[in-house]
């Protein structure tokens, strides 16, 4: 995979709550238990590990549910007690649990969610335990997608990793006159081709030409934003979504939605995307959620490209994922490690990855996987050119504000130049003020 710097960011969409929640750190005092020093089913006491997962998808749900049933059959002195919760009040709720010290032993964190508060020492090291069993697993892992995990020579979390490339409904392409065949090459035809695909009745829009979320929208915003050649924020955490290049995008975006061809939805509702719902004909899709999507429309009717290309024939896709961790106080840190360890174990990973959508993290199991499916093909190739959230502790607040900026732009609080300026500004401030 490209060098680009893609580490430590949010899976889809909530993360930012549990971020800027303040979790409290009187709970997390204690450095855990030592590799090797765990209780409970290492010492022949019964253990229960609490498990939290983000999801409320139901094949997802059974997914997991799947894994921790093969886990405990061949670990009869553990029961993995599951909790799933909807990304929407998920990290908030994480948020609270930790905050009062009831921490799940074992639980999700988003992409960028974890580079945000992992300074926060809530989160158990893994590495003394990667080490002490020579796990294996950490030299099939895409050397990238292992490093997305890492924080000042530590390992916090193991990543599941989603992709979003473009997907489209072959039979609204149709629908509309057009090849179903010929996705958008460009990001000038995309935007042409959210216009015709848009359908309008009695004057309101009933399906959208492409999925923009419009609260909570960052996600849709900076997948093009890549194919442009830019970032919301530097190296620094520098918020720089103020740029010529942005100001462009999102008045392209503004008059799309002016237009009729994008229908206003919040990312974190209940539901999911208007295209997962069928209102919308393309879309940056995540993978994570390509199963059930391809329950619900049909996989005949859906198809799936690299996006198009942007500034400089780039066509960068926007890779996120959904981190395993541990809490770095759990009373039982051996039996916790235990389980994220099967959990990518080859068989077991390769199982949930192919029932949910996830990429597989292994290098031995992408020839496998690229054979099921065509659009396995096209996320390991959109791999080669991906690129998440920079690591950063700034990410929280530029989110923010970049969140505030969008809402502003689509509902004419403001205009766009005007809305992401003043973000931006207040952006600066508020890191400033940290100094």
């Amino acid at each position: 995979m490209r060098k680009k710097a893609w580490a430590l960011t949010i899976a889809p969409i909530a993360a930012l709550s549990l971020a800027l929640a303040g979790c409290g750190g009187g709970t997390n005092e204690g450095n855990g238990a030592a590799a090797g020093q765990g209780t409970g089913a290492s010492s022949g006491e019964k253990v229960t590990l609490k498990f939290w997962y983000p999801t409320a998808e139901q094949i997802a749900i059974d997914a997991v549910n799947a894994q921790i049933d093969k886990f405990e059959s061949l670990h009869p002195d553990i029961k993995v007690e599951l909790t799933t919760i909807p990304f929407s009040e998920y990290f908030q709720k994480l948020s609270v649990a930790y905050s009062g010290g009831l921490q799940p032993d074992v639980h999700g964190l988003g992409f960028g969610q974890l580079i945000s508060t992992v300074g926060q020492g809530k989160y158990l090291d893994l590495q003394p335990y990667i080490d002490k069993d020579d796990w294996e697993g950490r030299n099939d892992f895409f050397p990238d997608i292992l490093k997305a995990g890492q924080w000042q020579g530590g390992q916090y979390g193991l990543l599941l990793p989603e992709i979003r490339p473009l997907a489209w409904r072959k039979d609204f392409f149709e629908e509309a006159g057009l090849d179903p065949e010929s996705p958008p090459k460009t990001v000038d035809e995309l935007f042409e081709l959210a216009n015709k695909l848009k359908v309008v009745e009695n004057g309101k829009t009933v399906r959208a030409g492409i999925d923009i979320a419009t609260s909570n929208g960052e996600q849709p915003y900076l997948s093009l934003l890549l194919l442009l050649g830019e970032d919301f924020y530097d190296d620094e955490g520098n918020p720089t979504f103020d740029s010529d290049t942005s100001i462009k995008l999102v008045e392209r975006l503004v008059q799309l939605y002016k237009d009729g061809a994008i229908i206003p939805y919040n990312s974190q509702q209940v539901g999911g995307s208007t295209f997962t719902q069928s209102q919308a004909a393309m879309a940056f899709v995540s993978t994570a959620g390509a199963a059930a999507l391809k329950q619900s429309a049909g996989a005949d009717k859906l198809g799936w490209a690299l996006p198009p290309e942007g500034a400089a024939g780039n066509r960068t896709s926007l890779v996120l994922g959904t981190f395993l961790t541990a809490a770095k106080n759990t009373k039982h840190p051996e039996e916790a490690w235990e389980f994220l360890k099967f959990w990518f174990e080859k068989d077991n990973v390769f199982e949930f990855a192919t029932k949910t959508g996830f990429i597989p993290p292994l290098q031995s199991l992408k020839d496998e996987y690229v054979k099921l499916s065509p659009e396995n093909e096209i996320s390991f190739e959109a791999l080669n050119h991906a690129q998440g959230y920079r690591a950063s502790e700034l990410w929280g607040i530029n989110v923010k504000y970049l969140r505030l900026a969008l809402e502003e732009a689509y509902n004419g609080v403001k205009p766009a130049a005007d809305a992401l300026k003043d973000n931006a500004k207040l952006a600066r401030d508020e890191i400033a003020g940290l100094k």
